[in-house]
């Protein structure tokens, strides 16, 4: 039943509205509930990321790290130690796979990364491997 996906809450966090807007699209017509947020309006305090995440309850994050990258993964690293995300799964989006490992040593640490080219269908095949189609909830 399409319907036993909806408990599966995913927040995208993206500083590409166009991005944001074909994933929220692409993840939704798959099944599962959608919560999305610019990159920016968490970042500058514009959103108020505790409230936003009581209200939605993402049990999977997916999170774009754009340059700088030693910056937004310092804020990144902070974000993952908050205690109402602790829990969450976190799939990780980069366009610069090698970049971001010479700068962070990212690999060994992170979930999931995605190198150029990633698109909207390797994102959402991603969240589908996490939460897998058991048939019961």
């Amino acid at each position: 039943m399409a319907g036993r996906k909806q408990s599966r809450r995913v927040a995208i966090f993206n500083s590409r509205p166009d991005f944001i807007e074909a994933l929220r699209v692409a993840l939704e017509v798959d099944g599962f509930t959608t919560a999305c947020a610019h990159l920016a309006d968490i970042q500058n305090g514009t959103l108020d990321l505790l409230a936003f995440v009581r209200l939605h309850k993402p049990e999977l994050i997916i999170y774009d790290l754009p340059r700088p990258y030693e910056s937004h993964w310092n804020f990144l690293r902070l974000l993952k130690e908050t205690d109402s995300l602790k829990s969450a799964t976190w799939v990780l989006t980069t366009t610069d796979k090698k970049a971001l490992e010479a700068a962070v040593g990212a690999s060994g640490v992170v979930e999931i990364i995605f190198g150029e080219p990633y698109g909207v269908t390797d994102v959402v095949a991603a969240v589908g491997k996490t939460f897998p189609t058991t048939g019961t909830d």
